[in-house]
C-alpha cells in the first residue's frame, strides 16, 4: 500500500499528526502519592508554623549551539550545518509557591550553586 493511501486512511479515520508527549518510564506514581499523603502535610504545617513558603523548583539551562538532527539537500550532496566556535550558557531556576508566587534568578555560566542563591530579596 502506497504512503499516501496510508495518509488518506488516517484522515478520514480522524488521526492527525502529532508531537508525542514525554513520560518518564521512571515515573512511580504510588510513591508519589505517598509522599502528597504522609510527608507533605507534615512539611505544610511547619511552613504554616514557622510562617515559611513552600516553593517548588526547578533548573533550566540554555546553550547557544542548536541541535540539528536532518537536513535536506539534493541527493549526493550531504548538507552543512555552521555552529558557534565557542559555546556559552546561562542557567535559571525559579520556583513557584501554592498561591503562585515566582521567584527565578538567572546565573551566568552551566552550573548553578544552589548554597548561594538568595531569594529573601524579593
Amino acid at each position: 500500500m502506497p504512503i499516501r493511501t496510508v495518509g488518506h486512511y488516517l484522515k478520514r479515520w480522524g488521526f492527525t499528526p502529532q508531537k508525542p508527549i514525554r513520560r518518564a518510564y521512571e515515573q512511580r506514581p504510588e510513591a508519589v502519592a505517598q509522599w502528597l499523603n504522609e510527608q507533605y502535610p507534615e512539611i505544610a504545617k511547619r511552613a504554616r508554623t514557622e510562617g515559611g513558603e513552600i516553593h517548588w523548583g526547578d533548573e533550566t539551562a540554555l546553550v547557544n549551539a542548536d541541535v540539528r538532527g536532518r537536513g535536506f539537500a539534493p541527493k549526493g550532496k550531504t548538507p552543512v550545518t555552521y555552529a558557534p566556535g565557542t559555546r556559552q550558557g546561562l542557567s535559571m531556576i525559579s520556583t513557584v509557591t501554592n498561591k503562585g508566587c515566582t521567584r527565578w534568578q538567572i546565573i551566568d555560566g552551566n552550573s548553578i550553586r544552589i548554597g548561594l542563591l538568595n531569594f529573601s530579596n524579593y
